[in-house]
């Protein structure tokens, strides 16, 4: 008989550290990822804003000012989309592994 896990509690491990409640919910490998993928986004977010967001003189305010910080921008964004996506896939894979002691047809 599985020990029986609380889904929410999965989401929530999930919201400080992203693949936590994966692992929670015993998907160690999809977990691990997860925390894999967040530490090299955001690690290539980082990177990407330091390179370029000095103004370079002698080219297109575009091109040196605010392309950089657009494109710093959309990363953040799907970052959180990525974010809330994990949250929720955590919540699943407690449902999926751990079904409630109900009926089950």
């Amino acid at each position: 008989m599985k020990k029986k896990h609380n889904p929410y509690l999965a989401s929530l491990l999930s919201i400080p550290v992203p693949g936590l409640g994966q692992i929670y919910a015993g998907k160690s490998e999809r977990g691990a990822t997860i925390l894999v993928i967040t530490i090299i986004v955001g690690n290539l977010n980082a990177i990407w804003l330091t390179l370029h967001a000095s103004t370079i003189p002698g080219i297109n305010a575009f091109w040196a000012e605010y392309l950089p910080r657009l494109l710093h921008d959309l990363f953040a964004a799907y970052g959180v989309i990525f974010l809330v996506w994990q949250v929720i896939d955590a919540y699943q894979q407690v449902k999926k592994s751990f079904p409630s002691d109900g009926n089950t047809t």
